[in-house]
């Protein structure tokens, strides 16, 4: 079973090895979108992190099904565009999505 993520009107969720783990979105205090180049390759890995009011966070890989989705669908939430990941590079600033107010 590969590792899925799925944002609905509840929250944002992901599945791995059978258990689901995520957070309601009353729950998200922002999140972050940002590109690791990762040796010896340098093979790009696109990251977004979900952060928790307690200070908890959620780190969600691009590997995971349904990313760009669930990235589009966080953005929507918070009011802000969706960035695109396929120009984002690891000398960008990593791009904040904030809850509105």
């Amino acid at each position: 079973m590969s590792a899925r993520v799925v944002a609905d009107e509840n929250g944002i969720w992901t599945t791995e090895s059978g258990g689901t783990h995520g957070f309601s979105w009353p729950e998200i205090a922002g999140a972050g979108v940002y590109v690791l180049e990762v040796p010896p390759n340098d093979q790009r890995v696109l990251t977004v992190e979900i952060d928790h009011v307690s200070g908890e966070f959620l780190t969600i890989t691009g590997d995971f099904d349904g990313f760009a989705e669930a990235v589009a669908a966080v953005a929507a939430r918070m009011g802000c565009v969706t960035p695109n990941l396929a120009a984002l590079t690891p000398a960008d600033d990593v791009v904040q999505v904030r809850p509105a107010g």
